[in-house]
């Protein structure tokens, strides 16, 4: 069995291959994105800006947070 790349220029084609397809003499197989692809796909959705937090500031941001949920769990088991 050989794996082709094929790049379609017009409908005629994509006929053409159904066609092969239907009578059972190839078989298609969807091109699954890399994992890359996917990140670059995500990372330019996102806004390309710099944080206005520093790393050692959402640190203690979560620092707190973590004291404060501990903080509740120990009052409502009391």
């Amino acid at each position: 069995m050989e794996t082709l790349t094929i790049e379609i220029k017009t409908p005629k084609a994509r006929k053409l291959i159904d066609d092969l397809v239907d009578l059972g003499i190839i078989s298609l197989k969807t091109n699954q994105p890399t994992w890359i692809d996917l990140w670059n796909k995500l990372d330019s959705q996102l806004p390309q800006t710099e944080p206005d937090l520093t790393e050692e500031e959402i640190r203690a941001e979560i620092k707190a947070y973590r004291l404060e949920k501990l903080t509740r769990q120990t009052d409502d088991s009391a």
